[in-house]
């Protein structure tokens, strides 16, 4: 039987090359899908892990009590018998700029001889605190060699050294002398890199030991923290780092997954078109086989045996394909520097399921062509009475399908999300069952719809002449074929459209929790203590506004005037703003205007509350009346601040003066530029303290991007299954009418004519499948990306979008691929005589 098959496809590849190159497809995208997310995550694991990776005994101290200074904690440690050395490593970040581009990095003391993690490309580690050595990747941002120079904080460094670190779009790395690290940052917490003969033993040691200079050390700082002392060996920091980020890569692998699974229902929908296309073909060499003898049995054990065949040659390719393209996401992210990471398991699943899914999708077909009479099988399409029976069968299963797959939608919609909700009972899961199981209900029901809807774009060419009409009429004739190539179309739009507003959905909800949790980019303020005891708030000085107005890469900014209050109550207040001009062009997390009776206050503060402030004299001591105002929260304000209306202002501040200055940058890409002359006016006047979530942002906004984009690369994947079985279904359909469109040009049908028919018929059954589609597609990316956000827990403020010009231009290559893939055929046809094309094969 298999050898038979064999040989079905070795002299007849033309008939199952899109089918092999469907399942490839399908199989590669759910391949590709594995690679990438376990490469992903365990080279981001393994890069977090980088700097531990050489020390025996990982110390991690969050919360030091208050004078425990680095000495006393190194002694510490180096006083538990076995330990032969402790380091702190402790990076910081900063902004790096030459003439050629300006980087933020990730800036580390340089580690001793024992625990250094990046072998030297070129020169030595920086032992002076002029000197900087720079990671490979960082240095070709940054377009300098060894002994040139970068600035660092206003003060210029001389590269010394090259170090070979892993590549990454995330991090950039440098080095500095230890010397240098400790002029920037003197607190004496951070993580301790230890050497010991006995790690297991030393780690409890170790926290006996640093406990009792711990503030609370098994309490974590805030909720999710973690605690405020983590000691443990090395090799469990590190599988604490992977499964960390394995964790935080739920939401990418949840995305991706449901991409996966919309690709397998694509592949799965566009094999049975495609047998069923080949199939109708082969309807009078079917029956020629039972007029000879062959039972029904067989005929379906050959088509199986095919179909097997089909499936492992086309899922062998597809693990090809989808290390190609997971390599490709690896490379861009730099997880390739780690090597790829093939799930074995999963990828041998994923063969059974491409056998299994084509094996599946030839099954009906296969049934229906060899549960007819010879004679039957004889004509060129099924009976009216066959129709009607099927029409029935069709209408109850298909019924069935999407009532079943409305009631998983609504329970997803509802589904509550806990921590311990199990990951089968998700919306998710629910989510993918319910549209997978709507998805099957309206494309088999199809027959059953889409004469009705070509009926109805049909009047829209019956005023253009014979021929368009006759293509129209064409079109809803046979119900089967017409339905079959307008659910290639169906599939290709609706899968457009629900990756499209799924990942523009995704990222708009991403960036308005970036907004909200990230409202101000740069902050600065002087500092309190930078006056002296008992003055009032110092504010910045003319000079340093000045500074401030020149810094570059700003869209927006604002100067907030304001000064000293006294307070009393459940909440404090030291440092007053009054509300201005402007403010909104900075910030949408701050009103347009502020009543006299409010005052905005940080957003851990519940609305409605009662703050009581008083003026203050310039000893900082009370005086005058006590005003009352009404908390309204703002994840603006931070921690002893308050804004209020410029008439309250002046109530409580006798001389306002500029206290803070916030602005937003106009790209997030140019950060470098802005952090390091905002460093440059820090050095120069120490009071200042520069804040805002510009770098957390840019982070968070960078990874945002690139997930975005191999989103995209997967998405283009996914268009060109869909494409595929587009060109099949139209393409194996007008083959199938050779004789028919024969006939046509028998019967004085001119060349141009028939080619134009073909073309009308095929644009019909592209606006069909469009129209479906994207009312399918519209949903179900809806529906799906609000479940995978929920159970990621950002479905509070879920922002739906649909991204217009890249959807309506996929959309229309999709019907420019359906028209092509109608004219190629059609010319064939149309170029044939007559009496060649009417010759039985």
């Amino acid at each position: 039987m298999f050898r038979d098959a064999a040989k079905e496809v070795r002299y007849h590849p033309g008939r199952v090359v899109a089918t092999l190159i469907a399942i490839a497809i399908s199989v590669g995208f759910m391949a590709a899908v594995s690679i990438f997310v376990d490469t992903q995550s365990d080279a981001l694991g393994k890069m977090m892990a980088l700097t531990t990776s050489k020390a025996d005994v990982v110390a991690t101290v969050n919360s030091p009590k208050q004078k425990v200074t680095s000495q006393q904690l190194e002694a510490a440690i180096k006083g538990i018998p076995g330990v032969q050395k402790a380091e702190l490593s402790r990076p910081g970040q900063t902004a790096l700029s030459t003439d050629k581009a300006n980087v933020y990095a990730s800036i580390y003391p340089t580690p001793s001889q024992d625990f250094r993690w990046a072998p030297l490309a070129d020169g030595k580690y920086p032992d002076q605190v002029s000197e900087i050595t720079l990671a490979k990747q960082l240095a070709d941002k940054l377009g300098v060699g060894m002994g040139q120079s970068v600035e660092a904080g206003g003060k210029p460094l001389t590269v010394v050294g090259i170090t070979d670190d892993a590549p990454s779009i995330f991090f950039q790395t440098a080095y500095v002398a230890p010397a240098l690290a400790n002029q920037q940052d003197t607190w004496p917490g951070g993580t301790w890199l230890v050497k010991t003969s006995d790690p297991a033993g030393a780690s409890k040691a170790i926290h006996d030991a640093l406990a009792p200079l711990t503030d609370q050390p098994d309490a974590e700082m805030y909720p999710g923290s973690g605690k405020n002392l983590e000691v443990g060996t090395a090799q469990e920091a590190q599988q604490q780092a992977v499964k960390a980020i394995s964790g935080e890569f739920d939401v990418v692998k949840y995305i991706l997954w449901v991409f996966s699974a919309i690709a397998a229902l694509v592949g799965i929908i566009i094999i049975a078109n495609t047998f069923t296309i080949l199939l109708t073909q082969r309807r009078r060499q079917i029956g020629l086989l039972r007029a000879v003898g062959a039972t029904g049995g067989q005929v379906r054990r050959k088509f199986l045996a095919e179909a097997v065949l089909l499936g492992l040659l086309g899922s062998l390719l597809g693990l090809v394909f989808g290390a190609l393209v997971a390599w490709g996401g690896a490379h861009v992210t730099g997880a390739s520097w780690f090597g790829l990471k093939f799930p074995w398991l999963d990828l041998g699943v994923q063969v059974l399921i491409g056998i299994l899914l084509t094996v599946l999708a030839a099954v009906l077909p296969s049934l229906r062509a060899t549960r007819v009479a010879p004679l039957e099988a004889l004509q060129p399409v099924a009976t009216s009475e066959q129709r009607r029976r099927g029409s029935i069968v069709r209408a109850v299963i298909c019924g069935l399908m999407v009532a079943a797959g409305a009631a998983l939608a609504v329970l997803s919609i509802n589904a509550e999300v806990s921590a311990d909700t199990p990951a089968w009972q998700g919306p998710v899961v629910l989510a993918m069952a319910g549209a997978g199981l709507i998805s099957l209900g309206v494309l088999f029901g199809a027959p059953l719809f889409i004469p009705t809807v070509l009926k109805v774009l049909g009047k829209l060419f019956s005023w253009a002449g014979p021929t368009p009409a006759l293509a129209a009429s064409n079109a809803v004739r046979n119900p089967g074929r017409a339905s079959a190539t307008a659910t290639a179309l169906m599939l290709a739009c609706g899968l457009i459209v629900t990756l499209q507003v799924g990942t523009a959905t995704a990222q708009r909800t991403a960036l308005d929790e970036i907004n909200q949790k990230y409202p101000v980019d740069v902050q600065v303020s002087a500092s309190r203590s930078a006056s002296d005891p008992g003055q009032s708030a110092p504010g910045l000085t003319a000079p340093v506004v000045t500074a401030l107005g020149k810094l570059p890469n700003v869209k927006a900014s604002v100067t907030l005037p304001g000064g000293s209050v006294a307070s009393s109550g459940p909440v404090s207040v030291e440092t007053l703003l009054g509300h201005t001009g402007g403010i909104r062009a900075v910030t949408d997390q701050v009103p347009a205007s502020i009543t006299d009776g409010q005052i905005l206050m940080p957003k851990n503060v519940k609305r409605g509350t009662q703050v009581v402030l008083q003026r203050v004299d310039a000893k900082d001591r009370p005086t005058g009346e006590k005003i009352t105002l009404s908390a309204v929260p703002s994840a603006a304000i931070e921690q002893n601040l308050g804004m209020v209306s410029p008439a309250t202002l002046a109530k409580l501040v006798t001389k306002p003066t500029p206290q803070s200055y916030w602005a937003q940058l106009a790209n997030d890409d140019d950060l470098g530029s802005t952090m390091t002359q905002l460093e440059r006016i820090t050095t120069q006047h120490h009071e200042l303290n520069a804040g805002g979530s510009a770098s957390e942002a840019y982070m968070i906004t960078k990874i945002l991007d690139i997930l975005l984009k191999v989103i995209t690369g997967l998405l283009g994947a996914a268009v060109v299954i869909a494409l595929i079985g587009v060109s099949n279904t139209l393409g194996l359909s007008v083959i199938e009418r050779t004789r028919e469109s024969a006939l046509l040009r028998a019967l004085g049908m001119h060349k141009t004519s028939l080619r134009l028919m073909l073309l009308v018929e095929a644009l019909l059954l592209a606006l069909a499948g469009v129209l479906v589609g994207v009312l399918a597609g519209g949903f179900f990316g809806w529906l799906g990306i609000r479940a995978v956000l929920r159970q990621a827990d950002m479905g509070s403020h879920i922002q739906f979008a649909v991204n217009w010009p890249l959807t309506l231009g996929l959309i229309g290559i999709a019907v420019l691929a359906a028209a092509l893939a109608s004219i190629l055929p059609g010319r064939k046809a149309a170029s044939a005589t007559p009496t060649e094309a009417l010759a039985e094969d």
